[in-house]
């Protein structure tokens, strides 16, 4: 039976074979010294011969070695080509999995869209398929492998799973423009206290319910003020048809299309959360640059600020 050899021990020989010292071959591979080492003698011992002569001082290559060189370099070559050549193809062919909630997925998603002229064919470079899914749906689509990026709301996660900011929004309290609260940049949570509040199905997010929770404990607001609704897109016209106060984050500013609402910041206290990325720790080129994407295209946009860091565009 023929000795197996593996593709690592080749690549630590060629990489010793031509710096002629170990520690820069192994420094070139990002591998340890002694594993460098170890490779090559395990390849020695397959091929039953010395590859190189080592001193304390210097590392060359034996007539054995010389000849082994000449011999692999070429196939080896050809090998590392033929898999850069499939790894890149396979990654650009790869339809990448993006799930989102239903507000992120409307205020981000057209972002990624490629801008191209009439009959102009799409980019085949890279695609990705978008797929609803709420934030507890989303933790456990990603970490089983079937969805590759998040886009979700404040969450915490442990390995394998992995979060990458996007934006930071305050929490705003949406109302009717001829609301007498309307007239001031910020609300005070506790001016709230009588008032009858609208908020997002608590379920979707955990994670914003008790950061709301909290706010509204600490603000004094009664729970049995508080009125969930089915979709953050009806907030607003509710809030317009009405005289409850929506409370969302703000990026419902950015989506909005009522034109009888405004938004503005709560604060005492002043609640923000954070749009994230979601992703595995192991995720691949093809997610990477959809990730990069997204970190461009949300950190473009007009969004409200939290209070302190500088003002959004007034709504």
């Amino acid at each position: 039976m023929a000795p197996t050899i593996h593709l690592r021990q080749l690549e630590c020989f060629l990489a010793v074979a031509e710096e002629l010292h170990f520690g820069r071959a192994a420094a070139r591979l990002r591998l340890s010294p002694s594993s460098v080492s170890e490779a090559v003698a395990a390849l020695e011992r397959r091929l039953g011969g010395q590859l190189f002569e080592r001193t304390s001082r210097t590392v060359r290559l034996t007539d054995q070695g010389a000849t082994f060189l000449r011999e692999v370099r070429e196939p080896f070559e050809r090998i590392v080509r033929a898999h850069q050549t499939v790894r890149a193809d396979l990654l650009r062919r790869r339809e990448v999995v993006i799930a989102h909630t239903p507000e992120l997925g409307h205020l981000v998603l057209p972002l990624l869209l490629p801008a191209r002229a009439p009959g102009e064919p799409a980019e085949e470079e890279r695609r990705w398929r978008p797929v609803l899914r709420h934030t507890p749906e989303q933790i456990r689509a990603v970490e089983d492998g079937t969805v590759d990026i998040g886009l979700c709301w404040s969450v915490l996660v442990d390995p394998p799973l992995q979060t990458t900011d996007l934006a930071e929004v305050p929490i705003v309290a949406v109302l009717r423009e001829d609301d007498p609260l309307a007239a001031a940049e910020t609300v005070s949570l506790p001016a709230l206290r009588t008032r009858p509040l609208l908020v997002t199905p608590r379920k979707d997010n955990p994670y914003i319910d008790s950061l709301l929770q909290a706010a509204f404990l600490e603000a004094g607001v009664p729970q049995s003020h508080v009125e969930e609704i089915e979709r953050y897109d009806e907030l607003a016209v509710h809030v317009a048809s009405g005289a409850r106060v929506g409370i969302h984050p703000g990026t419902i500013a950015a989506v909005n299309r009522i034109g009888a609402v405004v938004f503005r910041p709560l604060v005492d206290p002043a609640p923000t959360v954070t749009i994230r990325a979601l992703t595995r720790t192991d995720h691949d080129a093809a997610s990477r640059a959809l990730l990069d994407t997204l970190i461009t295209v949300v950190g473009a946009l007009d969004l409200p600020r939290p209070v302190g860091s500088g003002s959004g565009t007034p709504q």
